[in-house]
């Protein structure tokens, strides 16, 4: 049972808890958040999710192979869009006859990367030599086209230190770094931060790599996680009005341009810390709110989110809790951390 409280695992990890010059807490809107959690059935009986669909998460693995799956998979889970034109287009493509945007394309090629048996993507010494051809096979789309040639130097950079790291300190598997750290969230962030794809000092593909191994039984730890702060949850941070960015940066919001790295950062920093005091207001845990978060960004979409039309507007999960700043855009960052 966990017995860190996320306040407690957020000084343990170091994370800058400071106001910032750019980005505001606003409490009142914070306390109304927290104050729907609280109240909400939808969130009272919510439980962890299992990331047991087989189309992408590969349920019917052993804890080993599973681990394996979601460490490659979360060594490329980041920057799933491109600027055209001014406009924000998701990345994906059609698979099968099936179209798929963002994290779900990329896992979906995974597993028929995994059932196809043609490209061993989850031996370390193979993942150490992968090859930008390689790459390429393995996410292309059913025009030939891949998605995730966007920041593919990073993905290749990402994937090749995991497999040499892995390789060489770990006899090829993520999952003895998971038993290394003997149920020790804080010393499973430590170990996790010694491989490139993991270094992000916000840790964002690290709660996620971890929310993935919690949700699917593969491991147990002293503590929570704390959300994964992508740009989905940033997007709607700042919508519910929890986050109030200064003007320079509510303008490039509004605009759809690039973030400097230091607004990015400090976005996403204060959108942490906001977490955390909204875990501490409603003893919620990190995990379940990112669950609840990241599922909802297909609710709270870009371009038409369901609170504008009033037929559908009950759909979202945080009516009558959001201020509804729909103006503000996705946050943007030409990064590998989110």
């Amino acid at each position: 049972m966990p017995h860190l409280a996320t306040s407690e695992l957020a000084l343990e990890l170091g994370i800058d808890r400071s106001p910032s010059d750019l980005v505001e807490i606003d409490p009142g809107a914070l306390r109304k958040i927290a104050d729907h959690v609280r109240r909400s059935e939808d969130f009272r009986n919510y439980e962890r999710y299992k990331w047991d669909d087989p189309r992408f998460w590969f349920p019917e693995g052993t804890p080993a192979e599973r681990s394996q799956y979601f460490a490659v998979g979360n060594a490329i889970n980041f920057r799933f869009w491109h600027l055209v034109e001014g406009k924000v287009v998701p990345g994906g493509g059609v698979l099968d006859g099936q179209p798929l945007t963002g994290a779900l394309y990329m896992w979906r090629c995974l597993r028929r990367c995994l059932d196809s048996h043609r490209t061993p993507i989850f031996q370390a010494s193979f993942l150490a030599q992968l090859t930008e051809e390689q790459f390429d096979e393995i996410f292309a789309d059913d025009t030939g086209f891949n998605p995730l040639a966007v920041a593919k130097e990073d993905r290749l950079a990402n994937l090749r230190d995991l497999g040499k790291k892995l390789a060489r300190d770990w006899e090829g598997y993520f999952y003895n770094v998971v038993q290394a750290a003997n149920g020790s969230f804080v010393e499973l962030v430590r170990l996790s931060g010694r491989f490139r794809p993991f270094d992000d000092p916000l840790f964002k593909l690290t709660m996620v790599n971890t929310i993935l191994h919690l949700g699917s039984g593969i491991m147990e730890l002293d503590a929570d996680p704390l959300p994964g702060i992508d740009y989905h949850l940033l997007k709607q941070l700042l919508r519910q009005g929890v986050l109030v960015p200064h003007r320079s940066i509510a303008e490039k919001l509004e605009r759809t341009l690039l973030l400097s790295e230091q607004e990015a950062y400090e976005l996403r920093r204060a959108a942490l810390n906001a977490f955390v005091e909204i875990s501490a207001l409603t003893g919620v845990s990190g995990e379940i709110l990112d669950n609840k978060w990241w599922w909802n960004r297909v609710k709270c979409r870009l371009m038409d989110p369901v609170c504008l039309n009033p037929q559908t507007a009950p759909e979202c999960p945080f009516l009558g809790s959001c201020a509804q700043r729909v103006e503000l855009g996705m946050p943007l960052e030409a990064t590998r951390h989110y």
